[in-house]
Order: structure tokens, then sequence, then C-alpha cells
């Protein structure tokens, strides 16, 4: 089974201080066996939050682990992708659901996933089972 995992949950993972690290990285160790998928737009937000609140070497470091390819896949968003997400970003209620939210849940569904590993509850108005 393919597990989408998203942003906070990437975070969650690499930084010790975060609020969901424990409960995320025991999620994980149960789990390594599932194949993990994300987008180019989640890694760019990744990179972004930890860059700006870790400083440029935690950022590499943690990128270069990402792209490497060893547990996590990493799918580009196609332009398609773009002007769906646009179109759910416009229907969507004026809380909760940021673009990159929206690409991703198009994402999941051209992939045929129904899972995310996030902490981020939005997704489950979308029809996703969220992880854990």
């Amino acid at each position: 089974m393919t597990i989408f995992i998203d942003t906070s949950a990437i975070i969650a993972l690499a930084v010790g201080e975060d609020t969901f690290h424990s409960k995320a990285l025991q999620w994980n160790g149960s789990h390594q066996r599932e194949s993990f998928t994300t987008t180019n737009l989640v890694f760019m937000e990744v990179m972004s939050w930890i860059r700006y609140k870790r400083g440029k070497s935690v950022a590499v470091e943690l990128g270069n682990n990402l792209l490497s390819g060893q547990g996590i896949s990493i799918e580009r968003v196609a332009m398609d992708d773009e002007r769906k997400a646009w179109d759910l970003f416009q229907k969507a209620d004026g809380r909760g659901l940021s673009m990159v939210d929206c690409t991703t849940a198009v994402v999941m569904k051209r992939l045929k996933i129904g899972d995310i590993f996030t902490f981020d509850t939005d997704f489950s108005r979308l029809g996703f089972t969220i992880c854990p």
C-alpha cells in the first residue's frame, strides 16, 4: 500500500522538538514496509520551513535524504494537477486548505492514494484517511 506523506509528518519526523515528533516516529516505525510518496511541492514547502526554522545546513541534509529515493518517492505535479488544484482551491471554504493542500489532494486522487500521513485534519474533509 502507498501512503502519501505530507509536510506536517515530514517535519514531525525530522524535528525533535515538534509537538508530534514522538507520535510520528512511533507510527512511522510500525509502517516501515509501506511505500511513501509525496510531491515536489510538499518537498519545497518542507525545505522552506526547515531552512527558515533550523538553518540551511539542516535543510540541505534533510533534502538530500529525501531526494535519495530511499523510503519516499517524489511525484512531480503536472500542469493538469495544478489546474484541478486551482479549481478546488477556489471552491473550498475559506479555512484550512492551502494551495499545496489542494494540489496534494488532486495528486492523491490521480494516484488513487486514500491514506495520508499528516497531522493536518483538513484532509479528512476531502475524504482521505488520516494516519496516524
